[in-house]
């Protein structure tokens, strides 16, 4: 019975591995189970010489020396990272367009520079004293009427 083990694997793996041998190692997991999707004739042959017959062989798992992990994961790793810069990119591409968009508005919007104009005399307002006149003081009377005093 150990021999026909031992015939068995020996066979097995040698057939395996020429198979595993013909497949790119980036797309072996997704086409493992199509390595052993039918038993071989040559291998059914020989085993059948000892009087073995195969019904199925089931890859069970697959392992590459580490220098080949190692590489694999830097890989593997690189793939993640420049996604990551791909998603990062737009997003600020996005952004800038989104930033534009908002310039032009407000670059041509009465109401909008009005508003700023506000916010900036608010802010002047609130560091001390200080005298607002808004308007020609020739044209529409005194500055007392027209304009705006700021006095605490």
């Amino acid at each position: 019975m150990y021999e026909a083990e031992q015939l068995l694997h020996n066979l097995t793996q040698v057939h395996i591995r020429q198979a595993i041998a013909t497949i790119n190692s980036e797309n072996l997991n997704n086409q493992r189970h199509e390595i052993l999707s039918t038993v071989p004739v040559e291998l059914c042959d020989r085993l059948s010489n000892s009087g073995i017959e195969i019904q199925q062989l089931i890859l069970r798992d697959i392992t590459f020396p580490k220098i080949i992990q190692d590489q694999l994961a830097k890989q593997l790793e690189a793939k993640i990272r420049a996604k990551s810069d791909l998603e990062n990119a737009r997003t600020a591409v996005a952004t800038a367009r989104t930033l534009k968009n908002a310039a032009d508005l407000v670059k041509d919007n009465d109401s909008i520079k009005f508003f700023q104009y506000l916010e900036t005399l608010a802010k002047i307002a609130s560091t001390g004293k200080h005298t607002f006149v808004i308007g020609d003081l020739n044209t529409h009377g005194s500055a007392q009427s027209n304009g705006l005093k700021n006095s605490p």
